[in-house]
C-alpha cells in the first residue's frame, strides 16, 4: 500500500471511530433520558412561610415531603410588579419584564377596547422561551394554564384564557388548545368546571400517562383567589392550600404507578407572596379632576393624556404621547403630592431611572408602590381612599419579605439541600432546563441547582 493509501485508511478509521463515538454519545443521551420528566408547578400565590414555617395544624404532607427530600429555598426575588403574568414569563425566559416585554397582567386599555383582555397570547413575549429552547433540544413539552401560552411552542397545550363558564368558552379552548387535547380532558373528567384546579390536576395526569412529555408546566390558581378574598394565612387561604397539597399528592400518585418517579424531578414555585390590604387609593380620580382623563356622563373614558395601569400593591402611569411632557410633568407633580400625605397610602414614586434599575417597564414615566394596608384601585370618580372589596394584594416590590415567591427543587437529579440566598424567580426556566440536560445561557437567570448542602 502507498504511503498515500495509508494516510488515507488512517483518516477513515479516524472519522468512523468518530462517527462511532458520536452514535454512541448520541444513544447513551437517549438512555440517560429515556423516561425523565420535570414536572414544573405554580402554585399561584403560594408565601415562603407556608412551607418554611407552616402555621400549627396546617396539613401539606406532600409539600413537606418534597421539601424534606430536596432543596427549599427562603423565597426568590421576584421582579416589579410582583403580579402573575409578567412572574410566569420570567420564570421561562429567564428575564425581567424590561427584556421579555410582558410588564403587566394586562395592556394599557383606557377606552376599553380589548373587553378586559389579558397579555394571553404568546407572540406578545419578545424574549425566547423555555418550550423553544427545550423543542429545538428535541424534548417534548406540556403545560397546562400557563400564562400567557396562546400559540406558544408547546407539544401538548392547555392554555390559560378566560374562566371557561359558557359553550363558546369551551369551543374556544378547544380551538385554542393543541388539536383534541381539550375535549379529552373533557372525556376525562366531566365532573369539574373545565380548567379549575382539581379538573388541571387530572388533565395533567393524563397527559402524563398518554404523552409522556419531558416538560409538563401546570399552573394552579384557586390559592391566589382564596388570598384575595380573605387574606393570606387565614384559615380559608389554609384550607385551599391543603386542598392544593392533596391534588399535588395525586400527581405524585400517578407517578409513583407510572413507574416513573425514580426518573422525575419536581420543581414547585409561585409567582409572589401576598400581603393583607383592606384599603384603595384611586389616584385616577385626580389624573381626571386634573384634566388629564376625560370621561363622559357614564363615566367612561373617551380621551386621555396619562393613564394607570393598575398592579395592585403597584402602579405605572404612562403618557398616550410621551412627547406630552407637560402632562407628564402635571401627573408626576400631582402624584408627589398625594405621596406627601401618608394617610392617601402611597408609599414610594418611582422615576423612570428606578424603574430602569429594576429592569421594570420601559413605558412608563412613574411607578408608584402602596404603603402597607393600601392598594391601588382603578375608580375614576369619588373618594381618593375607600375601602377595598378584597383583602389580599400583591404587586409590591419584589424585596418584601412577604412578597418572595416559593421554590422546593426535588426528586430525580436533586440532592437535599438548602438552596443559598440569592434566588431570583428568573432562575426558574435556567434550573428547569438543566434538569433535562439542556443549557440556557445568554440569560439573566441561572440554574441553581448547584447549592449550598445541608
Amino acid at each position: 500500500m502507498t504511503h498515500l493509501g495509508t494516510r488515507f485508511l488512517a483518516r477513515s478509521l479516524l472519522v468512523a471511530l468518530g462517527a462511532v463515538a458520536l452514535l454512541g454519545a448520541r444513544r447513551a443521551d437517549a438512555q440517560a433520558r429515556d423516561g425523565r420528566q420535570v414536572i414544573l408547578i405554580s402554585i399561584d400565590g403560594l408565601t415562603t412561610a407556608d412551607y418554611l414555617h407552616p402555621e400549627a395544624g396546617l396539613k401539606i404532607p406532600n409539600l413537606q415531603a418534597l421539601q424534606a427530600a430536596g432543596c427549599p429555598a427562603n423565597g426568590m426575588t421576584g421582579i416589579f410588579p410582583t403580579v402573575t403574568y409578567p412572574s410566569h414569563t420570567a420564570m421561562v425566559t429567564g428575564e425581567p419584564s424590561a427584556v421579555h416585554g410582558i410588564y403587566t397582567n394586562t395592556p394599557l386599555d383606557p377606552l376599553g377596547l380589548q373587553n378586559g383582555g389579558w397579555f394571553y397570547y404568546a407572540e406578545q413575549i419578545q424574549a425566547p422561551t423555555l418550550w423553544q429552547l427545550l423543542r429545538k433540544a428535541g424534548r417534548t413539552t406540556a403545560a397546562i394554564s400557563w400564562p400567557v401560552t396562546i400559540g406558544a411552542e408547546v407539544d401538548y397545550l392547555l392554555p390559560e384564557y378566560r374562566p371557561v363558564r359558557t359553550r363558546e368558552d369551551v369551543a374556544l379552548l378547544t380551538a385554542l388548545s393543541t388539536p383534541g387535547l381539550f375535549r379529552e380532558a373533557m372525556r376525562v373528567d366531566s365532573t369539574d368546571r373545565p380548567m379549575t384546579d382539581p379538573w388541571r390536576i387530572k388533565a395533567a395526569i393524563r397527559i402524563l400517562e398518554t404523552r409522556r412529555p419531558e416538560l409538563l408546566a401546570l399552573h394552579l390558581s384557586d390559592l391566589d383567589g382564596a388570598q384575595h378574598a380573605s387574606g393570606p394565612h387565614t384559615a380559608t387561604a389554609h384550607a385551599t392550600l391543603e386542598t392544593i397539597d392533596r391534588q399535588i399528592g395525586e400527581l405524585r400518585a400517578a407517578v409513583a404507578a407510572s413507574g416513573r418517579a425514580a426518573q422525575t424531578s419536581w420543581v414547585i414555585v409561585s409567582d409572589h407572596g401576598f400581603l393583607a390590604a383592606d384599603r384603595v387609593v384611586n389616584p385616577m380620580v385626580a389624573l381626571r379632576e386634573a384634566g388629564l382623563i376625560t370621561t363622559n356622563a357614564a363615566g367612561r373614558v373617551t380621551d386621555w393624556k396619562v393613564f394607570m395601569h393598575n398592579g395592585g400593591g403597584s402602579a405605572l402611569l404612562e403618557a398616550r404621547d410621551a412627547r406630552d411632557t407637560a402632562s407628564v410633568a402635571r401627573a408626576t407633580a400631582l402624584m408627589r403630592t398625594l405621596a406627601a400625605d401618608p394617610a392617601n397610602g402611597i408609599a414610594k414614586v418611582y422615576t423612570p431611572d428606578d424603574l430602569k434599575a429594576m429592569r421594570a417597564s420601559p413605558t412608563a414615566f412613574l411607578g408608584l408602590e402602596a404603603a402597607r394596608g393600601f392598594a391601588f384601585g382603578s375608580a375614576l370618580e369619588g373618594p381618593i381612599v375607600a375601602s377595598s372589596p378584597t383583602v389580599g394584594k400583591h404587586g409590591y416590590n419584589p424585596d418584601i419579605p412577604e412578597l418572595r415567591p416559593a421554590m422546593i427543587l426535588s426528586g430525580a437529579g436533586v440532592q437535599p439541600c438548602r438552596l443559598r440566598e440569592g434566588v431570583r424567580i428568573v432562575d426558574v426556566g435556567p434550573t428547569v432546563a438543566a434538569l433535562l440536560g439542556v443549557s440556557m445561557t445568554g440569560v439573566t437567570g441561572r440554574d441553581v441547582n448547584t447549592p449550598v448542602r445541608r
